[in-house]
């Protein structure tokens, strides 16, 4: 939060940009007149001598490349956001016409006056003057010329200035002024009726050009503010990160409306104080004045009533909480608008400029519409947190109620395999099926809450162990052994295909086993007798690569992309053996927590591939810093 004295840089507009175009051309035509003054001046001295007043001469001449050079650079300097404006820009090229007028009365005056060779240049101005400037100013300076002009002419006909004409040139003397004086008629004519014709002729072209220039700039606002628009809506549905998107709409704003700074301010509890969400352009002082007090401050009791308020001069407003704040900031005029959420208010969107500003109904418009924005991020980001807390709880409770659960099913299991095994007594043929079944139904069961403590772990990120390097084929291998009854039952052929080189990664062991265990006993449990099972471990770039190949039932393509899913099992799947539903699901969410990625691949009937890719734990070459 930086504190600025202006408002928010923004692009010139097409009619500033018009203006900067007609005086940075005047300036680049200035130097050669510049070179003009001086060549010409030389000449005459190597053609008339030193008779003429050649060290004046080329003293103008100097001047007009210094004082080009001074317009030179506060053309660069009028150019930044800071200082633009179309008015600026219309009074620096009326002080560059004006400047050029001096000149060239004192070149006038040099070379003789009324009698002058160097009068036919105003004729050349009057005419640059009403293409570059509006008809209403070139007349004036076209008035200027010719009261120059008139002035060093009387000047020299009543001899207060003396007359210094070029030797081969007309010269008239002091006493003839009815001559002087026609010829100066003649001048002001010339010089007034070339400026009526070009005049008129640059009058449309002008106005034209005007009407133009502001239509473009309508639609460039209109387009600025249709991006921001766009800019804020996709903030708002891109990220569930309150702040985050509440500073974007802040920043946008600011940006579109050419403003000082913005804030939002969203109501606490007791909706009697305003606190700061999100802000942008005001300095840590200015907000270390604490929140609002509603009650204290009209202009957001108005705006918590849904309607907008206009503040245009902060000095002259009674109607604000930190009017004094607010001056020392530098902050001159203020908008607020309402913040609405489903028909009530929460909060208030605040717009300041560093100068009095009347907003209009666009502006008030634009904003209110910016503010909608902010409201619909708002109960999307509720939301999100709402459906966050609820699964949260429900984690926690399938957790505690897994664990509730996990002792008296392993008492239950523990009986009924004391039961099966006859130390309770012999069983009957009718018993012993019963408690075969009740045996399989309870192992089931217990393996789901197993699982099911495994992923509400998992969800509210309980302590499962500190993580540490772990290798691979270790752990493959541990897994193999504990499959391998099943695979010699099942006749398959098994195979590891391991790395030479040790590839390790950073996890918890009892993840690292349940996630390799997962994927290799689903493969051997849905591939049928006589099969086999392939399984890959191979370095990539900074990543363990490890495919587990199959040929099993496979997965049908609709339900591929539900493989992962809690408690989704495939038709075909549900047949062959029973299960949980929630290993795929653990082993995604345990990939998900190392940072890898895991794709899979399958054929009805043919078999399935699921690779996993675990970034490499530091001990390995290249491998991540933990």
């Amino acid at each position: 939060m930086t504190q600025g004295t202006r408002d928010t840089p923004r692009d010139p507009r097409p009619l500033e940009q018009e203006l900067v175009a007609r005086g940075a051309w005047l300036i680049r035509l200035r130097w050669l007149t510049a070179a003009a003054v001086l060549l010409g001046t030389t000449a005459v001295w190597l053609v008339v001598g030193p008779t003429a007043p050649i060290v004046p001469m080329f003293a103008v001449g100097v001047s007009i490349l210094v004082y080009n050079a001074f317009f030179w650079w506060l053309d660069r300097y009028l150019r930044p956001a800071h200082v633009r404006g179309e008015i600026r820009h219309a009074r620096f090229a009326s002080a560059q016409f004006l400047t050029d007028w001096a000149a060239l009365t004192i070149l006038v005056h040099l070379t003789g006056g009324i009698t002058s060779p160097l009068l036919l240049f105003y004729v050349f101005h009057a005419i640059i003057a009403s293409i570059l400037l509006s008809p209403r100013v070139a007349a004036l300076h076209a008035a200027i010329g010719v009261a120059l002009v008139g002035t060093v002419t009387l000047w020299q006909v009543t001899g207060v200035l003396p007359s210094l004409p070029i030797p081969g040139f007309e010269h008239l003397p002091a006493p003839s002024a009815p001559v002087a004086g026609q010829r100066y008629f003649f001048f002001a004519v010339t010089i007034l009726v070339v400026y009526h014709l070009s005049a008129s002729m640059a009058r449309r072209l002008w106005e034209r050009t005007r009407d133009l220039l502001r239509l473009k700039e309508r639609a460039e606002d209109a387009y600025a503010r249709t991006r921001t628009m766009y800019d804020i809506a996709r903030a708002a549905t891109s990220t569930l990160d309150l702040p985050s998107v509440l500073q974007a709409i802040a920043e946008s704003a600011t940006a579109a409306m050419g403003a000082k700074a913005c804030s939002i301010r969203l109501l606490d509890d007791t909706r009697t104080r305003l606190r700061i969400s999100a802000v942008t352009g005001l300095s840590e002082a200015y907000l270390a004045k604490g929140a609002v007090e509603v009650a204290r401050s009209p202009v957001d009791r108005t705006a918590l009533q849904g309607w907008p308020v206009r503040v245009p001069d902060v000095a002259t407003s009674t109607s604000l909480q930190y009017p004094e704040e607010m001056a020392r900031e530098g902050i001159r005029s203020v908008l607020v608008v309402p913040l609405n959420l489903r028909g009530t208010a929460i909060g208030v969107l605040r717009l300041y400029s560093a100068e009095p500003r009347d907003f209009g109904d666009e502006d008030v418009g634009f904003l209110m519409a910016i503010a909608s924005q902010g409201a619909t991020a708002i109960e999307n980001a509720r939301s999100f947190s709402n459906l966050q807390a609820l699964e949260e709880a429900k984690s926690r409770f399938v957790y505690v109620v897994a664990h509730e659960l996990k002792a008296p099913v392993a008492a239950v299991r523990s009986a009924l395999t004391l039961l099966a095994e006859g130390y309770g007594g012999e069983l009957t043929e009718g018993q012993r099926p019963l408690v075969d079944r009740a045996t399989r139904r309870v192992s089931g069961l217990s393996a789901l809450l197993q699982d099911l403590l495994a992923l509400g772990a998992m969800k509210g990120r309980l302590a499962q162990g500190p993580a540490e390097p772990l290798a691979l084929a270790t752990i493959l291998e541990k897994v193999r052994d504990r499959v391998q009854p099943e695979v010699e039952a099942k006749g398959l052929a098994l195979r590891l295909d391991l790395s030479p080189e040790p590839l390790s990664v950073l996890a918890n062991p009892d993840d690292a086993e349940r996630l390799v265990g997962n994927l290799l006993e689903n493969a051997v449990k849905y591939t049928p007798a006589g099969g086999s099972v392939t399984v890959t471990l191979a370095r990539e770039d900074r990543s363990a690569r490890m495919d587990f190949a199959d040929t099993g039932i496979g997965i049908a393509p609709d339900a591929l992309p539900h493989v992962f899913d809690e408690f989704y099992r495939a038709g075909n799947a549900k047949q062959q053996s029973e299960g949980t539903g929630l290993g795929l699901t653990l082993v995604r969410r345990i990939v998900e927590a190392l940072g890898g990625t895991i794709a899979v691949e399958s054929t009805l009937g043919t078999g399935t591939t699921f690779t996993l890719r675990l970034p490499l734990a530091s001990g390995n070459p290249d491998g991540p810093t933990p």
